[in-house]
């Protein structure tokens, strides 16, 4: 097999990283990868560059995109192809024709469909209708498509109207087997201040607005860190002074590894609005880190277990999330470290990889 990957750029991302990691465990696997960017950017590309070759397809304009692309399915003749958003597909869709080729596509989708709020206006309506119609055409086209969670799939099923058998959900490859290797120490309680730790984008879909509010209800001596960085930065910045917990709330930028900020951490917190998976939940249950998370569409229940490893708390709503954290830091829920490690083997990069052989390999006897 040789497999074609395409993505805008290889920035720091959930989508990015679990490609990544995908394309190493197929390469260790014998199995021969390419990466062809839109753009040659991202913080990832030097990792990437040390297992497969990239292309670049349109450093002066995307126009240049489907030529390109086109010329590189024509010259290198994949067996597959396999995308990431909508955009990127429909471009792909016609670089798969004009370079006539028969290569197997295959479409992964990470995030549910975007919707745009009642008081929206005409731009954004557009915004969100385009996307829209260009997910529709991307996931009747592709060979199959691949859903990141059981509740994403039903969604795109229904919404889309597709045949069930065509949409297949494969975790992501977000644990490095390695890292289910290491054991957590019991906290010490006595020990103070309690450590609590997120990790995102700061952008309004992590909901970290929601976070810091409910922090400032919180009591008991703890520090929260913030990791990650985005446009919502300033915001968060001005509403954690204007609380007045400069001392308590930090925020110290992205994190390479969040792995280790969560073995260092008592408790995660996952306060997003919204999620097509939520890899971060799945790290923070191989660090058996307790875990408080917002039940939002799609990952979050999944994950968890329907709260079994870990509190489910309502979107947005600050007392529950301050409660639910509370409870945590008391010891009045406290989820077992072999519990977390066990469901977290579902998500290791040796377990998604085997799975998606299995598919890449299916789609090739068709």
């Amino acid at each position: 097999m040789k497999i074609l990957f395409v993505l805008p750029n290889i920035a720091v991302g959930g989508v990015e990283h679990v490609r990544l990691a995908l394309i190493e465990y197929l390469s260790a696997r014998g199995i021969e990868c390419r990466l062809a960017l839109r753009r040659r950017r991202g913080e990832l590309l030097k990792r990437v560059g040390k297992q497969v070759i990239v292309d670049e397809l349109a450093p002066d304009g995307l126009y240049q995109f489907v030529p390109s692309l086109a010329r590189l399915i024509w010259r290198e003749r994949p067996t597959h192809v396999v995308t990431a958003f909508s955009d990127i597909g429909v471009l792909a869709w016609l670089s798969l024709r004009l370079a006539g080729s028969r290569a197997k596509w295959v479409h992964t989708v990470d995030d549910a469909s975007p919707i745009y709020d009642l008081g929206a206006g005409p731009i954004e309506q557009i915004r969100v209708w385009m996307h829209r119609c260009a997910a529709g055409f991307v996931h009747r086209r592709a060979d199959a498509v691949v859903a990141v969670s059981e509740a994403l799939r039903a969604e795109i099923v229904s919404e889309y109207a597709l045949n069930p058998q065509k949409v297949t959900v494969l975790y992501n490859p977000v644990v490095p087997d390695e890292n289910l290797r290491w054991q957590r120490k019991p906290v010490d309680r006595d020990a103070e201040p309690y450590h609590i730790v997120a990790v995102g984008r700061l952008a309004p879909q992590k909901g970290f607005d929601v976070l810091v509010n409910a922090m400032a209800r919180v009591q008991g001596l703890w520090q929260l860190s913030i990791w990650g960085e985005g446009m919502d930065r300033p915001k968060l910045a001005r509403l954690i002074a204007e609380l007045g917990l400069q001392d308590r709330v930090h925020l110290p930028g992205y994190t390479p590894d969040p792995f280790r900020v969560m073995r260092d951490a008592a408790l995660f917190v996952m306060p997003s609005r919204h999620e097509g998976f939520g890899n971060v939940l799945v790290e923070a249950l191989a660090c058996q880190c307790q875990i408080v998370a917002a039940d939002c569409p799609h990952g979050p229940r999944e994950i968890l277990e329907d709260g079994r490893l870990g509190e489910l708390v309502a979107v947005g709503d600050v007392d529950a999330l301050a409660g639910a954290i509370g409870r945590a830091m008391g010891a009045q829920r406290h989820v077992s470290a072999e519990s977390m490690l066990e469901r977290a083997r579902d998500f290791s990069v040796s377990n998604s990889g085997k799975r998606w052989e299995v598919l890449l390999h299916r789609l090739t006897t068709e």
